[in-house]
């Protein structure tokens, strides 16, 4: 659970600086890496102890 979070975090903090870095899409690459972002964190809050 912890490695599928990790890897949602980082693709998305790999989406949103390539959406920086380029003038064509980069709404649909801020949306995608905005969206791993959450998905990310929530997979990781998911997996505590505290809300299981």
């Amino acid at each position: 659970m912890v490695t599928i979070s990790v890897s949602c975090l980082l693709a998305g903090v790999a989406l949103a600086a390539a959406a920086q870095t380029t003038t064509r899409r980069r709404a649909a690459l801020e949306w995608a890496g905005g969206t791993l972002l959450i998905a990310g964190l929530g997979l990781l809050g998911a997996g505590l102890r505290l809300f299981r």
